[in-house]
């Protein structure tokens, strides 16, 4: 009995170490030169991410540990496109599935420059993800999520002239916090069955405007006091709680919004979903 339970003992700790051996660590980086602008493609399908300003010159950071037995790193850069791309791809075919508690453990770290014009493109598959873009020199900005909870922060407003930003999720959690200091004209946000938090605070450029369309999750929009909120709703078998407005069919008008200093025009479409605006 005893010798059967060594055994045992033995097999366990062999799988363990296996287990423990599968994990892998990977970094690439490269430090800024005469680049002015930088287009960052971000690929990341089960884990947990941060993205952020680096504070080091680094043009780029990239710094992963992740699962040798289901995944394979990449950071690729074209130094003449000004294109780099960094994230996992997947070993074999069939999709991302989270099986094993060693891929919800794979972590990665991403820094980029403030100081160059920066096209930002991430995509997260299962993942947890955290990004901090508040300093950076944004001018364009695309972020897809699937079965994950994503959260974008403009902590500090952004230094570029942002085109546009461009937010998709399905299955998810989407978090927007100081989305006024993206500095961003133009902001899209499409959700699916899951919810949307969207923090309409910070620094909004003149005449900026977002369009949000949930399906079947619920939209909550948190806006400061001060801020001139223009809302116009579709909405089928949705509710609307929507204090601190004028209603005129389906416009809802914040109350001083005129002599407001800050604006933003918001279209919201939802089907089978709740809409909460609060103030604060």
């Amino acid at each position: 009995m005893r010798a059967g339970l060594l055994v045992l003992a033995a097999i366990g700790a062999i799988a363990n170490g296996a287990r423990a051996q599968a994990m892998r660590d990977f970094s690439v980086e490269r430090a800024r030169k005469s680049e002015t602008r930088l287009r960052a493609v971000v690929d990341f399908g089960a884990g947990e991410l941060f993205l952020r300003p680096s504070t080091t010159g680094a043009l780029y950071h990239f710094k992963l540990r992740y699962d040798t037995e289901r995944f394979s790193p990449f950071g690729e850069y074209d130094p003449g496109h000004g294109v780099v791309r960094l994230g996992l791809d997947r070993r074999g075919s069939g999709g991302i599935r989270v099986a094993r508690k060693e891929q919800l453990e794979q972590t990665a770290l991403v820094e980029l420059s403030p100081d160059v014009a920066l096209t930002l493109e991430a995509n997260f598959g299962a993942s947890e993800s955290s990004l901090e873009l508040g300093g950076l020199n944004l001018e364009d900005l695309s972020v897809g999520t699937g079965a994950s909870r994503t959260e974008v922060r403009f902590s500090r407003p952004t230094s570029g002239l942002c085109r546009r930003a461009d937010f998709s999720t399905g299955a998810a959690e989407l978090v927007l916090k100081g989305l006024g200091n993206s500095g961003c004209r133009r902001i899209t946000v499409r959700g699916g069955v899951g919810a949307v938090n969207a923090d309409l605070s910070g620094a909004w450029p003149e005449d900026a405007e977002m369009t949000v369309s949930v399906t079947l999750g619920g939209l909550k929009l948190t806006a400061p006091r001060d801020l001139g909120v223009r809302l116009t709703v579709s909405r089928f078998l949705a509710n609307l709680s929507a204090d601190g407005f004028v209603k005129d069919g389906k416009t809802y008008t914040s109350r001083g919004y005129d002599s407001a200093q800050r604006h933003v025009n918001l279209v919201v479409e939802t089907t089978l979903g709740g809409i909460e605006v609060e103030w604060r």
